[in-house]
């Protein structure tokens, strides 16, 4: 039997840690995130990974956030978010 998940769905459920949560969420594209963002949030709730839930709901945001003349996000919450979840990446929570 082949497993039909994409190899980054799987990666999410395989994930051993937060750390290992935190690098898929920071890796995974906006379109795959918005396509399965309830597979997504599902498996982050499921491994008690409440910053990733919330890091899901800040790049939700961020799509449909009004932006500067340079294209940048005006909210300085959303790279504070990204910022966490490099911290978390890297193991420092």
């Amino acid at each position: 039997m082949t497993d039909s998940l994409l190899p980054i769905i799987r990666q999410i459920h395989d994930a051993r840690d937060h750390a290992a949560r935190a690098v898929v969420l920071l890796a995974v594209s906006d379109a795959v995130l918005m396509k399965y963002r309830d597979v997504f949030e599902a498996a982050c709730t499921r491994a008690g990974f409440d910053e990733g839930v919330m890091f899901i709901s800040f790049r939700r945001a961020a799509w449909h956030a009004i932006r500067g003349d340079d294209g940048r996000h005006k909210n300085p919450a959303f790279e504070e978010a990204r910022l966490l979840m490099v911290d978390i990446a890297r193991g420092g929570r």
